[in-house]
């Protein structure tokens, strides 16, 4: 499980650096905004793969349970996945979501978290999840902070039509987690 803390505290520790404009803006100024991008992604990766790799690592370690949830809540954790995908779609195929929930994969990376929160009690997914939704939970009270500062609303010309698209294109995807894409990816099953 070590190496999941590792990597959960690289990634999200980096995704901690736009949360404060000032240093980040002395850092690119220093070495530049290309350079900056560059090292930015290196510290991203080599998060993510410590934090998946560690993840893998400590599934096997078979730690015991910090809580056990009743099997019904399943049930509510799939229903709330849903939004995650739409939102995810919604942060690039920009529309009135996006306007509404300001920064929608913040939103999305909240949900998930707590979603899987509800029926994942082992240790390593409590420090997964638990970490991903304080980190949004950050993130989100920065974005406030930042918006009063630039209090310009944001239009999407075709909002209405990007919004169709995202929730069409998230159910799609949320249909082939369901289904296969879980198991695939992550190796446990979700329809069993």
């Amino acid at each position: 499980m070590t190496l999941l803390l590792i990597g959960l505290f690289i990634f999200l520790g980096i995704h901690f650096v736009p949360s404060f404009p000032g240093f980040r803006d002395s850092v690119v100024q220093r070495i530049g905004l290309n350079p900056y991008r560059a090292i930015y992604s290196i510290i991203v990766l080599t998060g993510l793969f410590s934090m998946i790799y560690g993840f893998v690592l400590a599934r096997e370690e078979d730690l015991f349970p910090l809580y056990v949830t009743p099997f019904w809540l399943r049930h509510l954790a799939m229903t709330l996945l849903l939004p995650v995908f739409i939102l995810v779609f919604a942060k690039f195929i920009r529309g009135n979501i996006a306007k509404w929930t300001k920064d929608p994969v913040i939103l999305a990376v909240k949900i998930w978290a707590i979603s899987h929160l509800l029926v994942n009690g082992e240790p390593y997914s409590v420090a997964l999840f638990g970490g991903f939704l304080v980190w949004a939970i950050w993130a989100r009270i920065s974005l406030k902070k930042f918006d009063r500062k630039n209090t310009a609303v944001e239009e999407f010309p075709h909002a209405l039509r990007n919004d169709i698209i995202s929730v069409v294109l998230g159910m799609l995807l949320y249909g082939l987690f369901v289904w296969k894409l879980h198991e695939l990816l992550i190796g446990m099953p979700i329809l069993t």
